[in-house]
């Protein structure tokens, strides 16, 4: 039998945190279609993502559902580096929110960066400095921080992930989510000493559900295979050090704990934790 690789579950905490305060006046049909899109926007499943927000667009009518779905389509429409048209949807979005929505502006800034309008980006980068200033709410600001760090992380743009979620941290740093966010970036450089480090405050701030043991698993897991070249279950399996075994199976060991449920995993646990 040909051995199979062992597969790596992404877990993105950062489902834009501002989404749930805003959508007050929509549909739960709506909600979810809007929640569904920025899950798969978190995966960088743009033309999915793409094709959510533009359902959300053409059946739900609320001026919230108007101004996320543009938002989503900005978003996709940027990963999927069609920035000209990502610039038509970021300005529908400011103006069915009557220029105040922060995520708007800061889409439409990347597209114009994309599109070489230096000006026009920087223009919009003040905007979200302004309207960051005005909201009183120092949470609510430091969740825009974070939205805005992990959409810098899902494009790749790793120093401006770290800044803006330092900014975050700066304003709320009791927030373990901020944490996770701030690791899942060191993960993405292949720091995973930094990343282990964040989430352990994480853990400290009281994140210690199964979802961050997942998370937790899951870049031990990434962290081995690209240490060992190997995707494969079986071939990890027999190269992996004792050391480095057990620093997966600690993380496993506590999911399951947690009640994880993942039949891959529980597997791979079987051939590495004794």
């Amino acid at each position: 039998m040909k051995p199979k690789p062992l597969p790596v579950i992404f877990f993105f905490f950062m489902a834009p945190l501002m989404v749930s305060a805003q959508l007050f006046t929509m549909s739960n049909k709506c909600y979810d279609k809007v929640k569904k899109g920025n899950q798969l926007l978190d995966s960088t499943r743009f033309d999915d993502a793409l094709t959510i927000f533009t359902d959300v667009l053409a059946n739900c009518t609320t001026k919230d559902a108007k101004e996320q779905g543009q938002v989503g389509k900005a978003r996709a429409l940027n990963g999927l580096q069609r920035y000209n048209e990502a610039v038509e949807a970021s300005s529908n979005a400011i103006t069915v929110s009557k220029s105040t929505n922060v995520m708007a502006y800061y889409n439409r800034s990347y597209a114009y960066r994309k599109l070489g309008q230096e000006d026009e980006a920087k223009a919009d980068l003040q905007k979200v400095t302004e309207l960051t200033a005005k909201n009183k709410n120092v949470k609510a600001r430091a969740t825009m921080f974070a939205d805005m760090a992990n959409m810098d992380l899902q494009d790749g743009m790793f120093e401006d992930a770290k800044n803006n979620v330092a900014t975050a941290i700066q304003l709320d740093s009791k927030n373990p989510d901020f944490y996770v966010l701030k690791g899942d970036i060191y993960a993405k450089e292949k720091n995973y000493d930094e990343a282990f480090t964040n989430y352990d405050t994480a853990v400290s701030l009281g994140k210690n559900d199964v979802s961050m043991y997942q998370i937790r698993t899951n870049t031990r897991i990434r962290q081995m295979q690209g240490k060992y070249n190997t995707t494969n279950a079986n071939e990890l399996a027999s190269k992996m050090s004792s050391n480095d075994k057990s620093l997966i199976c600690k993380e496993l060991n506590k999911a399951n704990e947690l009640g994880m449920k993942n039949m891959q995993l529980d597997f791979f646990a079987a051939m590495i934790c004794k």
